[in-house]
């Protein structure tokens, strides 16, 4: 476990905590959404919303002790042409047949078009004392956000199973988006 003790943005929820780790620059942060029991991940995944991931929600500067486990998260490809094709992309995938059109990509000739045939999603995360490197993000380093009156320090021990997302903080939006299942 890798341990801090540093000011961060934190929010309690209802069964939960959530925090942000900053990364240098502050434009993108590590969001760590942590159920308050060790079997509340499941519950607390039912709770998420795009307001709740995108930033409206009210956070409050707090002197955080935190436990964060080194991770180093590499799942299996991930082939994605139908979901996509469910999703409504079809005519990428030349479905109905000769409706694809990669045309400015490589001219159609009479026998002879480009076509999708399959779409494959591989990740990559690993957070340690250097930073994070996400798939080919270079790794950031996190900063202490501006000083604050003391209060009674939190501590947050990320020992279960959690949430995580990597973000941009203007838009909200989750470059990355999981769930670690088994911390150690």
């Amino acid at each position: 476990m890798m341990t801090q003790r540093h000011e961060f943005p934190y929010r309690k929820g209802d069964g939960f905590s959530m925090l942000q780790l900053p990364y240098s620059g502050d434009e993108i942060l590590f969001l760590i959404i942590l159920p308050d029991k060790v079997d509340g991940l499941a519950m607390v995944e039912t709770k998420l919303t795009p307001s709740l991931l995108g930033g409206a929600t009210k956070w409050e500067q707090r002197d955080v002790t935190l436990y964060l486990p080194k991770l180093k998260l590499e799942p299996p490809v991930l082939p994605l042409g139908q979901t996509l094709q469910a999703l409504g992309m079809k005519t990428a995938f030349d479905k109905p047949p000769r409706s694809a059109n990669f045309d400015r990509m490589a001219p159609r000739r009479p026998n002879d078009y480009l076509a999708l045939s399959e779409v494959f999603h591989k990740t990559f995360l690993k957070l340690d004392e250097e930073g994070t490197e996400a798939a080919a993000a270079t790794a950031l380093q996190m900063v202490t956000l501006g000083i604050h009156e003391p209060k009674k320090a939190i501590e947050v021990k990320v020992d279960h199973p959690f949430l995580f997302a990597i973000q941009q903080q203007s838009s909200g939006a989750c470059l990355f988006l999981g769930r670690v299942t088994d911390p150690r």
